[in-house]
């Protein structure tokens, strides 16, 4: 989410967010919208380069990663 906030404090005008859908109401609410975003963002920019973004286990031998 810090990209996303970051983004929107840079230039809210880059940043779109649609609802593409919306699942019945017995659906965790952490599941109850599906939405479409997109932005443009400034040279430099890195999505999903902050710590949150990151693999938990940094070296997973090929053999599991493609199974």
């Amino acid at each position: 989410m810090d990209d996303v906030f970051k983004l929107k404090n840079k230039n809210s005008e880059l940043l779109k967010v649609h609802v593409e859908r919306v699942n019945p109401v017995l659906t965790p609410l952490r599941l109850r919208l599906l939405c479409n975003m997109t932005a443009e963002w400034h040279e430099g920019f890195r999505p999903f380069s902050s710590q949150e973004y990151q693999p938990l286990v940094a070296d997973i031998p090929v053999i599991y990663a493609s199974s």
